[in-house]
């Protein structure tokens, strides 16, 4: 990705992560109505929407949004930061239930 040169190397990573999360946003929105309208045949909105399309969209943006975050960072060059966000985000609840265990579980990428 071309970015201005006279722009400070920690001023261009700040820009760069504030681009990868603006489209993260729009792009994870996107794909699950899509998801939504497609797969599941459900129509609506948060507001106005069937009680089932409310749910189902909860439930599908958190994870749809990590998925992306992760992609989007990745064709930016920034795949280690993102991919330790997602971790952060996700790190917490699989402990709860189990699955990111002290011992072997969840590891966050390292920058390299």
């Amino acid at each position: 990705m071309i970015i201005a040169e006279g722009i400070p190397k920690r001023m261009r990573h700040y820009l760069v992560r504030l681009i990868v999360y603006g489209i993260t946003g729009s792009t994870a929105v996107f794909l699950s109505q899509l998801l939504l309208s497609t797969l599941l045949g459900l129509e609506g909105s948060l507001r106005s929407g069937p009680w089932s399309f409310r749910v189902t969209y909860l439930i599908l943006i958190p994870p749809s949004y990590s998925m992306v975050l992760v992609a989007v960072g990745t064709l930016f060059g920034q795949r280690a930061y993102f991919a330790r966000r997602v971790m952060r985000i996700w790190g917490r609840p699989l402990k709860m239930i189990g699955v990111g265990s002290q011992s072997g579980g969840l590891k966050q990428p390292r920058d390299q």
